[in-house]
């Protein structure tokens, strides 16, 4: 799905990674991110959502891209917060309602300032002017 999606972007503006080097790059993002499921509900219980770590994934998936030389910084930038929204919450430090709540404040902000920190944020409870 947001894999696949992915991987056509990357390749439409003429990037190629290798099948075997995706199956590596699933492989590892798929065992962090089983590490963090874990954790999340050692930590919390039943309580801890899973959809909490998507974007979680969204960045581990975009630091591997990296190391082939894709140029994602923007989508590292898009993932980032999150992230560690998730790992703060897998921590202990954040409980999953509160998680969730930040996260889509995070989402409504970045998708308000259009994905560019420099863009004027006017009526924000950032304050940013």
């Amino acid at each position: 799905m947001w894999a696949n999606a992915r991987l056509e972007e990357i390749y439409a503006q003429g990037f190629e990674i290798s099948e075997d080097d995706i199956i590596k790059i699933e492989n590892k993002v798929e065992e962090e991110i089983y590490t963090f499921l874990e954790k999340g509900f050692i930590t919390h219980g039943e309580s801890f959502e899973p959809g909490i770590l998507v974007e979680l994934h969204h960045l581990f998936s975009e630091l591997e891209l990296k190391k082939y030389g894709i140029p994602n910084q923007e989508y590292i930038h898009r993932y980032k917060e999150n992230g560690q929204v998730a790992i703060a919450t897998v921590e202990g430090q954040i409980k999953p309602t509160n998680a969730l709540f930040l996260m889509e404040i995070n989402r409504a902000h970045f998708e308000k300032k259009s994905g560019n920190d420099e863009n004027v944020c006017e009526d924000c409870i950032c304050g940013k002017k």
